[in-house]
């Protein structure tokens, strides 16, 4: 989450799992990396496993831990506290009876 701070317009962003996420992917490579040449085990198949594990994480990152956004008041209190971030803002393109292109939504 972003705050304005009072005395600044700097914004001052607080840590989330998904800085958590972007920390550990290259981990698992610079892990993979000193196995390797400090082990008698060949570096290649060494930092190429590791490099699925850092596959793994982005994976995670892409699809398990997707973003959510508050739920809108509108909706009352039978709504979640978290749904699926919605893409307002999207337009499609669609033709109108004379063949002409248009655009349909706001952006």
């Amino acid at each position: 989450m972003r705050t304005r701070t009072p005395h600044s317009d700097s914004i001052v962003s607080e840590t989330t799992r998904y800085d958590a996420i972007l920390a550990t992917l290259p981990l698992p490579l610079l892990v993979g990396t000193a196995v390797g040449a400090l082990s008698p085990l060949p570096i290649s198949p060494v930092v190429g496993a590791s490099g699925l594990v850092s596959a793994a994480v982005l994976a995670y990152g892409l699809f398990v831990a997707t973003p959510k956004s508050a739920a809108s008041p509108s909706r009352g209190a039978a709504a979640s506290a978290e749904t699926d971030a919605p893409l307002d803002g999207v337009t499609s393109r669609v033709r109108d009876d004379a063949g002409r292109n248009r655009r349909r939504g706001s952006v």
